[in-house]
């Protein structure tokens, strides 16, 4: 796909579910008339290529962690009129200064306060991660008010390949999906209880789809499906786009507080996020089709810490699965909005039990 001449470029990090937030939160500047286009990780970026919204083209990283300076050249070949960095590394904001661009949004504290055009100090604001971004994209234009959730829809390839690749493993059977993943093990719900909520789907009549990365997210998913034969196992083997294109056709999502969960609610499919360590007024997934569990009882929660120091990590290993259940039932009954559907009706579409 070309890369539009004088296009904003958003900055993408490596963590997905904060990218997708970024791309939620740039859709008002969008709406605005700009054009957008996604620079950053390949593997991220990928879930927008073909023009997705909010982003008119995509720009992956030839390497890793590219230079300040080969990035700055990029942007001047591409005539960029300006960056948005919404992640807190200030590379981009860098580069954004050394191309000579006069728009240049981002993060700073201190003499780095120099660096952009238009940013704001992160330690100082509060709320929920899509605020922090909204407050920041509003310094370089006009407030649009409380970020609300842009329904993603992944490029019509991904949806098919999705469609290809679970057609001979469920013949057409409603599904769930469970992404297993993330970014530290403190983060990730127990295996027992990820066998308690697929036998919970059983009954409900959902085959189960099991989610996530090479590597930890197999590992996990090879134990589970020891204990609970008969689930579809995609763990490792979907790039993002097409992960999306899973998740599009589920009747309901569970997952933890990670990047999948995010992209799910994105789709619009009913969510259930799970939640120990981290704080969901903070980064849970938006909209009325998702449901934030975590044991409430427990004076530890939002604790913060990658390694849990409570001997048999109670609020993940020890979640009482009764909770996850009952906000899947829950999550299948009320189904998702149509109205928040691009080209949907005022009306509920119900994905609840057949």
């Amino acid at each position: 796909m070309d890369v539009p001449e004088g296009a904003l470029w958003v900055r993408m990090p490596r963590f997905i579910g904060d990218a997708i937030m970024i791309a939620q939160a740039v859709a008002s500047v969008r709406s605005l008339g700009h054009d957008l286009v996604a620079w950053g990780p390949a593997p991220v970026v990928e879930l927008f290529e073909g023009g997705a919204e909010p982003f008119q083209a995509v720009v992956p990283d030839p390497v890793a962690k590219p230079q300040v300076f080969s990035m700055a050249t990029l942007l001047r070949q591409h005539q960029a009129a300006g960056v948005l960095n919404l992640p807190r590394s200030l590379r981009a904001t860098l580069a954004g200064l050394l191309a000579g661009s006069s728009l240049r949004v981002g993060w700073a504290s201190g003499l780095t306060a120099l660096l952009p055009s238009h940013g704001l100090d992160y330690r100082k604001l509060s709320g929920h991660q899509m605020d922090r971004y909204r407050q920041l994209l509003d310094r370089a234009f006009p407030p649009q008010g409380e970020a609300h959730p842009l329904v993603f829809r992944p490029r019509t390839t991904s949806v098919q390949a999705a469609q290809d690749l679970l057609a001979s493993r469920l013949e057409g059977a409603p599904y769930a999906t469970i992404s297993l993943g993330a970014m530290s093990w403190s983060k990730r719900l127990g295996d027992d209880r990820v066998v308690d909520v697929i036998r919970h789907l059983d009954q409900a009549g959902l085959r189960t789809v099991l989610l996530g990365a090479p590597g930890e997210d197999q590992a996990h998913a090879a134990h589970v499906s020891e204990q609970a034969p008969g689930v579809v196992d995609l763990t490792g083997g979907t790039p993002l786009s097409v992960a999306a294109g899973v998740l599009l056709g589920a009747r309901v999502a569970v997952g933890n507080d990670s990047a999948l969960s995010h992209l799910a609610a994105a789709c619009g499919v009913p969510a259930v996020v799970i939640f120990g360590p981290t704080d969901p007024a903070l980064t849970c997934p938006r909209g009325p089709w998702v449901r934030a569990v975590r044991d409430e009882s427990l004076p530890c929660l939002v604790c913060q810490q990658g390694a849990c120091p409570v001997e048999g990590h109670p609020c993940m290993k020890g979640l009482d699965p009764s909770l996850i259940c009952r906000a899947v039932d829950e999550a299948l009954i009320a189904g998702v909005p149509s109205s928040a559907v691009a080209g949907g009706r005022e009306q509920t579409i119900e994905r609840g039990l057949q």
